[in-house]
């Protein structure tokens, strides 16, 4: 005999009571079911919030690689900015004909010889009063772009012409947060957002030539700003019409942009 259940529902007002019958197996199915969909969505419930919290400590991870990695920009800077003083120290001794290990004992004897400005002085008057200036090629190699602006894999080279295949640069394919630095000594004539090139920097060599720096995902130096050869002036990213994380580099001289392959390390 086929065993039922009553089920009565008495609601508050005047309404009448509802009164239906269910069989035990029925009964029994809808008891299972509620108890899958109760276990279902207790697990997606931790489940979305393990996601939750991973998500949130993923965006806490990137906001401390992102500040890691402007720290390390800063260093790579002030490192360079110091071998570059290094490099151009020795060389204005070398054109005054004065050793930097007698400069060492011997600038104690000035008395305005404790400060950088002063000793940098001494060498540049060649403790003789002649003024030692660097040549006019010197200057020239040093705002003349040479080298590569970041190390990585060149995924699309120069290509001329009037065609939808046309490259006025070379994109060098590299983790967002790679410092990317100026390959000669110049003037930041734009540093800015640009609707294809993303965050973008054009470098004035004032000598015809200009060097373009595209879709970067934070820009370090500043419009009118004065940098030299190998300082940090920007980190690679993904910004404006980009598919993937690379530095869009061209060279402009005479306004008119030429392949820079040839300028390349």
């Amino acid at each position: 005999m086929k065993k039922f259940i009553d089920f009565l529902v008495v609601p508050h007002g005047k309404e009448p009571a509802l009164n239906f019958r269910l069989s035990v197996s029925v009964t029994k199915v809808i008891i299972i079911l509620l108890s899958i969909w109760i276990l279902l969505f207790i697990t997606a419930t931790v489940f979305y919030g393990k996601l939750s919290y991973r998500a949130l400590r993923a965006e806490q991870i990137e906001h401390e690689n992102e500040r890691l990695r402007d720290y390390n920009a800063k260093v790579v800077q002030i490192e360079k900015s110091f071998r570059k003083n290094q490099e151009l120290v020795a060389r204005i001794a070398s054109l005054a004909g004065v050793e930097l290990d007698d400069l060492t004992s011997s600038m104690l004897e000035f008395d305005d010889s404790l400060t950088v400005d002063g000793f940098s002085q001494k060498i540049l008057t060649g403790f003789a009063g002649d003024r030692v200036p660097l040549s006019t090629e010197e200057l020239e190699q040093m705002r003349t772009p040479k080298g590569r602006p970041l190390y990585g894999w060149v995924t699309r080279g120069f290509i001329e012409g009037d065609s939808k295949d046309k490259h006025m640069g070379v994109d060098i394919a590299v983790k967002e947060g790679t410092p990317v630095v100026v390959s000669a000594t110049g003037i930041v004539e734009f540093a800015g957002w640009d609707n294809d090139f993303g965050n973008l920097i054009i470098v004035n060599h004032e000598n015809s030539f200009k060097t373009v720096y595209g879709h970067n995902k934070k820009i370090i130096a500043s419009k009118g700003e004065k940098v030299f050869k190998g300082d940090v002036i920007a980190l690679s990213g993904n910004s404006g019409h980009s598919s993937a994380p690379h530095l869009h580099y061209e060279i402009l001289k005479d306004n008119k942009t030429i392949d820079p392959s040839q300028y390349l390390d």
